[in-house]
């Protein structure tokens, strides 16, 4: 039987240039086939062109978009200083958003209500069949974080980082289910019932990302993400500045490609003759493509890569670290698990001079990919919570 669900978001699920959207919005277009959905997004920044909305409104019966304004996100972020919360949830709550968000519910008559993320949690955290998404273990995030600022303002991230946990921990109560990406960000809600989160993993649609012969291989390396999120910046840095010098001690014309939105300004330093910074491009399919392998040194940061995902999903060979690889799961004939910058050098140098490797490590990926991460299967999951 068809259920009317509200699923609210703090930003809207499109384009598809951020991790939160790209799994909300995989996860609207499955449910839709089931279920109506009533989605409710804010937004603290311009305003929502129309393609975006046409594109949600293929799935959705019913779309809200609630402006937050700038004064508002400031006031909120002092309040949730002063009350301890976490200025992520105060940035995004606002009580005229909230009431709002009361009438569409009074109206909707949900059979389910679904916060993404704990960012609008507070925004249903009392209504009757509640599903908190943690997506990742944002505390986690954090902590992780601490030491890449200025000593004089990790105080303040520390003292984020507490706040942070604790929400995690004391919002549990008021869900009646709850999710998360990966069994490794389960560990890090610090929750006696924790294990009871179910755990619902981002997938890829291996149908838009698939291998692409006709592209030509133009770059050696490439690593993709929003460039203005900080474990990305910090993995661009480190493959540009510590990787790359020591691949050209044999390879000197090792070309390199950095594609994804918004690139922060360290980012854009590191062109060169041979690196090249692409910042947003409208089909990121032609960066995987261009390039013979994907190398992802992220040493921060939370959840599922989704890049490596996709990255596989088009047939590129996969160098990455293991904590990246504690949620994707993957073994050593599947992905190339590297900690330091000689073994990425290494792993890298071999696969460009080693056709056999290099075959045997695409094609091993992309069938675990295709097997294990199919969208509509692990979505699934998330279908039978709502029953």
């Amino acid at each position: 039987m068809r259920k009317r669900i509200i699923i609210i978001t703090s930003r809207f699920p499109f384009p598809l240039e951020k991790g939160d959207k790209l799994r909300i919005f995989h996860q609207i277009k499955y449910l839709a086939k089931y279920h109506d959905i009533y989605l409710v997004s804010l937004n603290t920044g311009k305003k929502i062109p129309n393609s975006s909305l046409n594109e949600l409104k293929k799935y959705c019966k019913k779309i809200y978009v609630i402006n937050i304004d700038p004064i508002t996100q400031i006031l909120n972020l002092i309040k949730a200083f002063l009350k301890q919360e976490p200025l992520q949830v105060g940035y995004f709550y606002s009580k005229k958003a909230h009431q709002k968000i009361q009438l569409i519910i009074q109206e909707t008559k949900p059979d389910w209500c679904y916060a993404q993320l704990i960012r609008t949690a507070k925004y249903i955290q009392y209504e009757k069949n509640n599903i908190i998404d943690y997506m990742d273990t944002f505390s986690k995030g954090i902590e992780r974080r601490i030491d890449k600022f200025p000593f004089f303002i990790q105080p303040i991230v520390k003292r984020e980082y507490k706040i942070t946990q604790k929400y995690e921990h004391d919002i549990f109560k008021y869900f009646t289910h709850h999710t998360i990406i990966t069994k490794n960000d389960r560990k890090y809600i610090k929750h006696i019932n924790k294990n009871d989160i179910k755990v619902v993993p981002n997938g890829v649609d291996t149908k838009y990302f698939q291998p692409n012969k006709r592209k030509r291989k133009k770059f050696d390396l490439i690593f993709v993400g929003n460039m203005s999120y900080p474990p990305n910046i910090e993995a661009a840095v480190y493959l540009c500045e510590k990787i790359v010098p020591i691949i050209k001690k044999t390879h000197n014309d090792c070309k390199i490609l950095i594609g994804g939105a918004n690139p922060h300004h360290r980012v854009k330093r590191l062109q060169n003759k041979n690196i090249k910074i692409s910042g947003w491009v409208n089909d990121i399919r032609d960066i995987y493509a261009s390039g013979r392998i994907f190398v992802a040194p992220m040493f921060m940061g939370t959840g599922l890569q989704n890049k490596l995902l996709e990255a596989m999903a088009m047939g590129i060979p996969c160098i990455t670290t293991k904590l990246a690889n504690k949620a994707l799961l993957a073994n050593e004939s599947q992905i190339i698990i590297a900690q330091n910058e000689i073994d990425f050098a290494k792993s890298c140098i071999n696969l460009l001079k080693d056709e056999k490797l290099y075959k045997n490590l695409k094609n091993n990926g992309l069938n675990f990919v295709k097997k294990n991460y199919e969208w509509d299967k692990l979505t699934h999951h998330l279908n039978i919570l709502m029953k």
